[in-house]
């Protein structure tokens, strides 16, 4: 099998204008001079303007990659700002994956008391084999760029909010290993070697698994038996690292990003992900970059 390399993914989103922003092949973002179109599928605030989303006429010549990269996960992944008031994640997509904006809806329909961002639109763009998900901004800080200034109170105070979020979640179960919309999760801890063809840049959904086939599916993974699995799954968010929890300017969790791995998992994986990923670690040289693993095992035993 062949696989095409696909362009950058940071190059995703181009600049055809001051005022137009080319979102993959199927859409352009431009700020409103005369009212919003008609044929406008999505549309924000910016200020005292508005943008808007429409489709693409296909006689559009690809402009410069757009200015504010505010993060890039290799080639698969990139995080862009569109204006003041919303950003855009792009990701490589494949068949059997779902969409972040489903679970964000799922959570916002059962767990509305957790915060999380608003969904402006979203899509899946075959043609490059990405998808795109336009959500509103969040205001504050990251709990790893806040970590040094909080005091011992408050970081305790996230971790209960950040565990507690996590109990509320497992009241949603499912029979089987999968996301909130019935899709395979996107778990790498949990996923076999890929075949030595499989380009690094293509994701591998896991599942979805019925009880019996994931744990044939775990044992062949592992060296050891895995942990018993139970008789259900549980919903877990799978990547409350210090860069997804989003602090207000006095401390408390504003928001909850990057959902993209949520799903059904068995509970052990619960306890032990922060400490098979090295995402749950603080940006510090010595032993102290374990403390918010740590502390969220030590709130969550307790």
């Amino acid at each position: 099998m062949i696989f095409i390399k696909p362009s950058p993914i940071e190059a995703s989103v181009s600049e055809l204008s001051p005022d137009t922003y080319q979102m993959g092949s199927m859409y352009l973002c431009k700020k409103a001079t005369s009212g919003i179109p008609h044929t406008a599928v999505a549309s924000w605030d910016e200020g005292d303007e508005q943008c808007y989303l429409v489709r693409t006429t296909g006689a559009e010549t690809l402009g410069e990659p757009a200015d504010g990269l505010i993060h890039q996960a290799g080639l698969s992944s990139a995080v862009l700002e569109i204006g003041t008031q919303a950003i855009c994640k792009v990701k490589t997509w494949a068949d059997g994956m779902g969409r972040e904006s489903n679970t964000l809806a799922f959570i916002a329909c059962r767990f509305p008391h957790i915060p999380i961002p608003e969904v402006i639109h979203s899509w899946t763009d075959e043609k490059l084999n990405r998808s795109f998900l336009i959500l509103r901004r969040v205001q504050g800080q990251t709990l790893a760029n806040a970590w040094p200034s909080l005091t011992s109170e408050q970081k305790a105070g996230v971790a209960y909010t950040v565990a507690k979020y996590c109990r509320d979640l497992t009241e949603a179960t499912s029979e089987k290993l999968q996301s909130a919309m019935g899709h395979g999760v996107l778990e790498p801890f949990l996923t076999m070697h890929p075949e030595a063809l499989h380009p690094s840049w293509k994701p591998r959904p896991s599942g979805p698994f019925s009880l019996v086939t994931a744990e044939k599916y775990f044992n062949r993974m592992s060296t050891i038996p895995a942990p018993p699995i139970g008789d259900r799954f549980y919903f877990y968010h799978s990547d409350l690292s210090p860069t997804n929890i989003l602090l207000t300017d006095d401390g408390f969790v504003g928001a909850i990003l990057d959902w993209e791995s949520a799903g059904y998992y068995p509970k052990f994986w619960i306890p032990l992900k922060p400490y098979r990923s090295g995402g749950f670690n603080l940006d510090i040289e010595d032993n102290s970059r374990y403390d918010w693993t740590d502390l969220l095992d030590h709130t969550s035993l307790n």
